[in-house]
């Protein structure tokens, strides 16, 4: 029996109008993608009208993940986040001594990423079609990205006005830069007199180096976990995918 249409299949469930898929069919003409992201991102279908329509066209479970209250950590580690996050997959069970994996996924008929899932798993995938923004919640619950923040916060240098590499570990110990060169035949400062004070170092007043010096740190680490936030904000809306944005960082 011939597999109906997704379009079909909405219109005839009355959740969709033809105007509305001819609208949403001429925008994937133009921009490429997949229909049914394309339908959510025009506000035409819900996500979850999508799994469920989805299911039904391609005879593939759908799973319910916010109603998921629990997954043992030894089938977590069986897919490496930044496989799950570039995939949309989330590991949920597994089966026959560890010889099948149960994932939901957002495009469960995507056979490079179920081959690859299952070399890298070492397991027979069995997946349950998943909408994408709920297995991004499901994985803000379930994984434990504490560690990987921790890299993006710390990991990064900090280069004075010549070049110089001020910090380049935040978990290492701050070395000061190495003293510059004199200037050839530099006359000997004046001592500054009472009413031009310099302001105290060891008071931290806010000219000292030291103050400087974490006034940066704080304001790239602000950048990294704002910039963070905003690749998966726009990733959730369907503006890119993860994949194109790891194509285009890595050009």
């Amino acid at each position: 029996m011939a597999q109906i249409k997704l379009g079909e299949l909405l219109i005839k469930a009355n959740v969709l109008q033809e105007s509305q898929l001819k609208a949403a069919l001429a925008e994937q003409a133009k921009w490429g993608g997949k229909l049914g992201e394309i339908l959510v991102r025009m506000n035409l279908v819900s996500e979850d009208i999508l799994v469920r329509a989805l299911s039904k066209q391609l005879a593939i479970p759908a799973v319910n993940l916010d109603a998921v209250k629990e997954i043992p950590s030894h089938v977590l580690n069986k897919v490496p986040l930044q496989t799950a996050r570039d995939f949309a997959v989330l590991p949920l069970q597994l089966r026959d001594d560890g010889k099948t994996l149960v994932v939901a996924i957002a495009d469960p008929l995507n056979v490079r990423q179920l081959d690859e899932l299952r070399a890298v798993t070492k397991s027979r995938i069995v997946p349950n079609v998943a909408g994408r923004t709920a297995i991004a919640r499901a994985m803000a619950r379930f994984y434990d990205d504490q560690g990987e923040l921790a890299d993006a916060d710390t990991n990064f240098k900090v280069v004075d006005a010549q070049g110089r590499t001020v910090v380049k570990n935040m978990n290492a110990p701050t070395a000061p830069p190495p003293a510059a060169a004199p200037a050839a035949r530099t006359p000997a400062p004046m001592p500054p007199s009472p009413s031009r004070e310099m302001p105290s170092v060891r008071g931290g007043g806010t000219g000292s180096p030291v103050e400087l010096l974490r006034s940066v740190e704080e304001v790239q680490r602000k950048e990294v976990a704002a910039l963070k936030a905003m690749v998966e904000l726009l990733i959730e809306k369907g503006v890119f995918t993860r994949d194109e944005y790891l194509a285009k960082v890595k050009r």
